[in-house]
């Protein structure tokens, strides 16, 4: 376990409805055996542990659940993805008709799977055995911030209550605990990083390490705490960047963050969206990173998507009304998705790539990110994605200062067609505004990260960039402006039945209505440098 989150196995399967009901049930047994059964060296909370891991996504075991968790919602608003599918008849997400029967998948797992074990293992081993309690806080805030930003305010603080009614914290609340637990964890972890500590936990033998040591291991662990609050510093960065500045410029403090591809945190498992794509056939590459790469000519899309029958890559827009063309009958128009996901065995969690575009724009914002410069980061986190992608030197890619994206044509409705939007090209350039080079140094994040659908949609809510394709369809009724991208996902509708009052206080924290046009706290439509 060297640089790599390894599959631990130990699956959990509860039957939940609300976030807190029947929580003595989904909490009082994780494995076949009693706590007292596995005491010895914290055997009694490496299920938990390891089921933490396995559920950040629903994996082969439950897909359908994993489709409608992250696939047919953030996949498809941050433009990496479209479905060939006509889900309920085209009245789907992906033409902002929001279906509560699929967007609570993200919220149901995470507090089913993750929070729930979390709790265990700060019960079990909080004091005793504080290493794991510092693992637990970290996989815990790398799931639930996917929460908040789905959603907004959500129960954080007071979870495991067995009140009547269990308050939702703010957003606010819920990142400044984020921050307090990541802190909490590497000060936790130190220690353990610069001392030859054992360990038989933290180090598998599949990593080619004779599983005694977990020096290596603990420093990597520590970085990927740091980039997590690296990541989340830089979302708020824009509606508190005194909070953001301060946070940011601590994670690159000590042992900083990923630096390097050796350093990527993946899960190792067959990424979820191969069933999505060959066998069920119900998603494709999508329109707006397609026109982005076709424009740029990035060598990336090999390794990405597949190519057409006609040898190109073709993406569906958000929002078309699609039909059985589309999926069946003339399917091979449209790019699936690639190697890189199909046939990795590996789920992306956090990339060197990612961590140096967060210092790129830390650094035109005037932080101090640890040396470098915004042009050396922006440079190193292109360079970083394609060594991590296999798609050779990126320094002609770099150096390109004329290819611009392409405009977008549907080749089965010219309905869909659509002229490119997103017009700045890669090279760097020092005499650009801070905002020309914010959306320079996004867009090439926003590439980079494929197919993370969860942080891409985030970071374009965050800043406007890239500018995407807006759906070609809006059947919202008005919940989501014609104009305008959507905000976020409804809160489930079994927390209106289940926790009633403190669903209607979340609804208060959000400051809107409970619907897709309502933006999140740190979503001000404004970036601040």
């Amino acid at each position: 376990m060297k640089n790599k989150l390894l599959i631990l196995g130990a699956v959990l399967a509860f039957s939940f409805g609300g976030c807190t009901s029947n929580f003595d049930d989904v909490n009082s047994n994780d494995t076949a055996l009693s706590d007292k059964d596995l005491e010895q060296d914290f055997n009694n909370v490496k299920a938990p542990l390891r089921a933490m891991q396995r559920a950040m996504y629903i994996l082969v075991e439950d897909d359908w659940r994993g489709q409608i968790q992250f696939n047919l919602n953030a996949d498809i608003f941050s433009g990496y993805m479209a479905t060939p599918t006509a889900f309920e008849g085209n009245n789907n997400n992906s033409t902002y008709v929001l279906l509560d029967g699929w967007n609570s998948a993200e919220w149901e797992n995470a507090y089913r799977r993750e929070m729930v074990n979390a709790l265990k293992v700060e019960r079990l081993v909080k004091e005793k055995g504080p290493k794991y309690y510092a693992w637990a806080l970290i996989l815990k805030v790398y799931a639930m911030h996917k929460v908040t930003d789905y959603h907004g305010p959500i129960v954080y603080s007071a979870f495991g209550s067995e009140a009547a009614t269990v308050p939702y914290d703010s957003q606010k609340a819920v990142y400044d605990q984020f921050f307090t637990e990541l802190k909490t964890a590497v000060d936790i972890l130190t220690p353990f990083a610069t001392a030859d500590v054992k360990s038989t936990f933290f180090v598998d033998a599949k990593d080619g390490t004779d599983g005694t040591t977990a020096k290596g291991v603990v420093v990597n662990w520590i970085k990927f705490a740091n980039s997590l609050r690296l990541r989340l510093a830089m979302r708020i960065s824009n509606i508190d960047p005194a909070k953001a500045k301060a946070e940011a410029e601590g994670a690159v403090k000590g042992f900083g963050t990923i630096n390097s591809n050796a350093e990527n945190v993946f899960y190792l498992a067959d990424h979820p969206v191969k069933t999505y794509s060959d066998e069920w056939k119900d998603i494709k590459a999508g329109a707006a990173l397609t026109s982005m790469m076709n424009g740029y000519d990035d060598p990336r899309r090999g390794r990405y998507f597949t190519k057409t029958a006609t040898g190109t890559y073709q993406g569906i827009r958000m929002g078309s009304l699609v039909n059985d063309d589309y999926k069946t009958a003339k399917e091979k128009q449209f790019s699936r998705i690639g190697d890189i996901v199909l046939s990795s065995g590996q789920i992306p969690w956090f990339t060197a790539a990612e961590a140096s575009f967060l210092k790129a724009e830390g650094a035109i914002k005037g932080w101090d990110m640890g040396g470098g410069t915004a042009q050396s980061f922006y440079e190193d986190g292109i360079s970083l994605s394609f060594a991590q992608n296999g798609a050779g030197i990126a320094t002609s890619y770099i150096n390109n200062d004329v290819l611009l994206p392409e405009n977008f044509v549907d080749p089965l409705n010219a309905a869909n067609n659509i002229v490119a939007q997103n017009l700045v090209t890669v090279k760097w350039s020092d005499a650009a505004s801070n905002e020309v080079k914010l959306q320079k140094i996004i867009t090439q994040k926003w590439i980079a990260g494929f197919p993370d659908g969860q942080e891409g949609w985030a970071e374009t809510r965050r800043t406007g960039y890239p500018k995407l394709f807006l759906p070609t369809n809006n059947f919202s009724s008005g919940k989501i402006p014609d104009g305008t991208f959507v905000r976020r996902l409804n809160f489930p509708v079994q927390e209106k039945n289940s926790n009633p009052a403190g669903y209607a206080q979340g609804v208060q924290e959000l400051g809107g209505a409970d619907n897709g046009g309502t933006k999140l706290w740190w979503d001000t439509g404004v970036n601040k440098f």
